[in-house]
């Protein structure tokens, strides 16, 4: 069975997420760097978060900027979407559905967009940049693919690895102990071992969603490398039947 996403949340925002280059001495912490929004005029707008702890510890691990929007402006208004839209493939591509629903959306499900962006993370190899739905303003039922973060900084994940399987249920649990981010939320097989983690900047918005209505998670897909191996889960908030 392949999961689908059946309900699209539209977003108020996105994040721009940059990690370090591996081999960084600063580490491959995600860092919340611009933000990406739509006005009420309908103007879409890119602000980056000047002064914030995140941006701040990007600066320091090498952080320019996004290569088209100068550090020098705090706020850009001109061609945004079609800029990020550039790291998608197009949709004359005769693949394009099956890109879609490589990310879990139906071809035949409208998207705008702002939310395509945010569903599929735009990721490119190399440059460090991505796109982050938080589903902060979102209210259940609404599902949503990502990939675990920090698997492989699992001690063993080597031999973790072996246990998972497409299908695998997995749970999701608040982690107020962690030391890096007391809004952690830690992604377990069902006998309580851990995985992971869900992306840092989602956890805030998917808290108040983990008791009521609850979460629930499938182990989508597992690609990647046996030294690099990637885990995908497909999360459902409040799910129907």
């Amino acid at each position: 069975m392949i999961n689908t996403i059946r309900h699209i949340i539209e977003p108020k925002h996105l994040f721009l997420a940059w990690q370090a280059p591996d081999g960084s001495s600063s580490g491959r912490t995600r860092r919340k760097v611009a933000e990406i929004a739509a006005e009420e005029t309908g103007t879409i707008v890119l602000r980056y978060l000047k002064g914030t702890e995140d941006f701040e510890e990007a600066l320091a691990a090498g952080f320019l900027g996004y290569p088209a929007f100068p550090l020098d402006l705090d706020q850009h208004a001109s061609g945004i979407l079609e800029i990020f839209m550039r790291r998608m493939p197009p949709k004359k591509r005769r693949d394009y559905d099956d890109f879609l629903r490589f990310w879990r959306l139906d071809p035949a499900i409208p998207i705008s967009p702002l939310a395509l962006l945010g569903y599929v993370g735009a990721q490119l190899p190399g440059d460090g940049f991505s796109l982050v739905h938080p589903f902060d303003t979102a209210k259940p039922p609404f599902e949503f693919l990502e990939e675990v973060a920090g698997f492989r900084h699992i001690e063993g994940f080597k031999k973790v690895l072996p246990l998972l399987s497409n299908g695998q249920e997995i749970q999701l649990r608040a982690d107020p102990d962690n030391p890096h981010d007391p809004l952690a939320i830690r992604i377990e097989l069902l006998d309580g071992r851990p995985i992971g983690f869900v992306n840092k900047l989602q956890a805030p918005g998917l808290h108040r969603w983990l008791e009521i209505p609850g979460v629930r998670g499938f182990i989508d897909r597992i690609n990647g490398t046996e030294d690099r191996p990637l885990v995908y889960v497909f999360l459902e908030v409040g799910r129907t039947l």
